[in-house]
């Protein structure tokens, strides 16, 4: 489906609730419902300025859509949100480990998977986060193939089942710690620390030099966990702003 605005000419394609495109010229935006739990949805701008988003954005909402949501913008990238009439939602901490030392080894056995039971993984996401903060089955596919090679993590339970999983992703110097979820029948067993040093060891590994991650302020327990193994917070965090219409 290909519809053209009257006022600012963008075409998208797709059918909301699904993935939707949006094109004007060398412009270019994607978009999808933010989870399965909200009626939100997420806009990544890809190239274009603040009118083009604007009127994507009013697209959306045209769609269906009861807000938009950014992805998790740093600060010199707010400008164009905000003149496209977004305002702040969310701070996330940003954080970042250096990997210039060994990494000490887990206390759990934890394997790499290539072919993940993605069901399996959701259920575990679901399980530990609430509604906003939960992947759906785009959010997860997303985050293994925001970067060109990533890697699955899992740590199995005694009947070999999940029980947590990690997403690493893997850029030239710089590895990315996208999700980290243990089954909430499982936490409380370091489960996760021992999925966060795995994850260091392997970027390390594989030539990064250092690694990084993001997660809510409020968020306490991972914080003092990723504390506690060698991340620091970055003093500029990142944001989520949403426009509400």
């Amino acid at each position: 489906m290909a519809v053209a605005d009257s006022a600012f000419r963008i075409v998208h394609r797709g059918d909301w609730p699904g993935p939707v495109s949006f094109r004007r010229g060398w412009y270019r935006a994607d978009a999808r419902p933010w989870n399965g739990d909200t009626p939100e949805a997420t806009l990544r701008l890809v190239r274009g300025g603040s009118a083009f988003l604007g009127a994507c954005t009013e697209r959306l909402r045209g769609l269906g859509a009861d807000s938009v949501v950014s992805p998790p913008l740093p600060s010199n990238s707010l400008a164009t949100w905000r003149e496209a009439g977004y305002e702040p939602f969310i701070d996330l901490a940003l954080m970042r480990r250096s990997l210039d030392r060994p990494v000490r080894p887990p206390d759990h056995l934890v394997v790499e998977v290539e072919d993940a039971d993605i069901d399996e993984l959701l259920a575990i996401d679901t399980a530990a986060f609430t509604g906003f903060w939960r992947f759906d089955r785009r959010g997860l596919t997303e985050a293994i193939e925001a970067t060109g090679t990533s890697s699955i993590l899992v740590i199995r339970d005694g009947c070999g089942r999940s029980a947590g999983f990690a997403v690493v992703g893997f850029g030239n110097a710089i590895s990315y710690l996208q999700r980290v979820a243990v089954h909430p029948d499982w936490q409380g067993q370091g489960m996760g620390r021992s999925l966060v040093r795995v994850s260091a060891r392997k970027a390390r590994a594989g030539g990064a030099q250092v690694m990084l991650l993001n997660t809510q302020f409020d968020n306490e327990p991972a914080i003092a966990l990723y504390e506690s193994e060698g991340f620091v917070r970055l003093p500029d965090p990142l944001a989520l702003l949403r426009s509400d219409g």
